[in-house]
Formats: structure tokens, C-alpha cells, sequence
């Protein structure tokens, strides 16, 4: 009798952050580990500015940067695809859509730095021209919209969804944000996601069950600390409910 095969799992290394400043962008974007028949893929990679967070929680969960084996990009942002670059063993899988997209001289979408195609392509690039099964229970879907190339990973009923969806706000009203004059490819894109989907991981927010009715999943909890006196004492915002219409858990250090 062969060993039972365990479906692929996902552990959160960065939950999204739901919110607007009017000083800066936010950029708080969701990061997630797969674990699938003892091959680590990493969905998305955040901002620069995760870069030592991130290095540092893969090692604290005993990971080593070359031992993931793919990298799933939702789309080449500056929020989601910014550290690629640390996981040189692993394929990295962009839809060629939005590589293409990426590239043009004219009508770029500001969003992508102008570095970005070129960093990407001196990586182990694996260009996605479809929607492909990579292990069973885990499949590359289409998602264009909020970019023409936007991709999701479904782990079984669970899908990481980029920003096709960008927050639980978003699927309730039935409409995605940002989406640069793809409205209508954003709006199918969230539909399908809605309806294939029990449980939905969203670029910038927490994870939320589809039901009806739409709802989170886990408590929010959130930390910010300002420094306002450069003589006196660091200030501390806590913000934190166990509410079910709270907005997003950003993970604790």
C-alpha cells in the first residue's frame, strides 16, 4: 500500500493589510508558504520593505530561501514581487501576459518599476501561458483584471488570490478597486474566484470564508508604532478585535 499523500497546506507569512494613508501607500500585501508533498511554494513576495521579515520568519519556521522550489508571482506590483530575487533555486512562474505588459515602453502601469521585467528574467523564469495543475489539489488559475496577466493559486477549495481579490470589502461589493480600466475582466475574474472558491486568501486582507455570508476567518490584530518625540517615549497604536467584521491581522514579528 503507498503512504497517503497529505493535500498541499498554506501557512501565512504575511496577511494584507485593508487600509489607506493619506501620507503614503500602505502596501501590506498577503505572503504565503504552500507545503505540497514535501515541495515549498511561496505565493507572492511582498515590498522591499518585508525583506528582513520575510528572511527572518522563513528561518524561524526552518527554511531555507534555496529550498522553496517555486515561486508563484500574482502579478509583477512593487507590493507583491519585490524579493523574487532571494529564492534563486526556485522557478519563478509570472503569466506572460503580464510580462508582456510589464515591458511595453509606452502605457506601462506605474506600479511596476522599470527594473522589474529585467530582474525577473535574470531569475529562473518559468512563463505561464494557462491555467496549469501543478500538484494534484494545486493549480495556477487566470485572474486578469486588476493586471492583464493577474494569476491565483488554488490549494484544493482555498485560492490565493493576489489582487483579483483584493479584500473581503471587495467581494461583498462585488467590484475590485484598482483595476486601470479593466472593469469588466476584473469583475468575471472575481466572480470566478467567488464561485469556485469555500475559503479566499485576498491580496490585502485577511482570509474570509465565501459562504453566504462572506465572513473572516481569523481575529485582527495590528500594532503600529510612531516615533514622535525624538526626546521622549516611542507612541504605540494597538488595534485589535475578535469580531468577525474586523479588517486585517498583519502577523506579529
Amino acid at each position: 500500500m503507498s503512504p497517503e499523500i497529505k493535500p498541499p497546506e498554506i501557512e501565512l507569512l504575511f496577511t494584507g493589510l485593508a487600509a489607506e494613508a493619506d501620507k503614503f501607500l500602505v502596501g501590506a500585501s498577503t505572503v504565503a508558504l504552500v507545503r505540497s508533498a514535501g515541495e515549498l511554494i511561496l505565493f507572492d513576495t511582498g515590498p522591499y520593505a518585508y525583506r528582513p521579515i520575510l528572511q527572518g520568519r522563513l528561518r524561524r519556521a526552518g527554511i531555507d530561501p534555496a529550498d522553496v522550489s517555486k515561486v508563484v508571482l500574482s502579478h509583477l506590483h512593487w507590493d507583491n514581487a519585490a524579493n523574487a530575487d532571494l529564492f534563486g533555486n526556485a522557478d519563478i512562474l509570472v503569466h506572460e501576459r503580464e510580462l508582456e505588459a510589464a515591458g511595453r515602453a509606452a502605457a506601462r502601469d506605474p506600479a511596476i518599476p522599470e527594473y522589474t521585467v529585467r530582474a525577473i528574467r535574470k531569475l529562473r523564469l518559468r512563463p505561464v501561458a494557462a491555467e496549469i495543475e501543478l500538484a494534484p489539489d494545486l493549480r495556477i488559475v487566470e485572474l486578469p483584471g486588476h493586471t492583464p496577466g493577474s494569476i491565483g493559486l488554488m490549494v484544493g477549495r482555498q485560492l490565493l488570490a493576489g489582487d483579483a481579490v483584493g479584500s473581503a470589502k471587495e467581494a461583498v461589493a462585488g467590484q475590485i478597486a484598482s483595476c486601470a480600466g479593466r472593469e469588466q475582466e476584473a469583475a468575471t475574474s472575481l466572480k470566478k474566484a467567488l464561485a469556485t472558491s469555500d475559503i479566499i486568501y485576498p491580496g490585502h486582507d485577511r482570509p474570509f470564508r465565501v459562504g453566504p455570508p462572506i465572513a473572516y476567518i481569523s481575529d485582527y490584530e495590528l500594532r503600529i508604532r510612531l516615533f514622535v518625540d525624538p526626546s521622549g517615549q516611542d507612541e504605540e497604536l494597538h488595534f485589535g478585535a475578535a469580531a468577525a467584521k474586523s479588517f486585517a491581522t498583519w502577523p506579529g514579528n
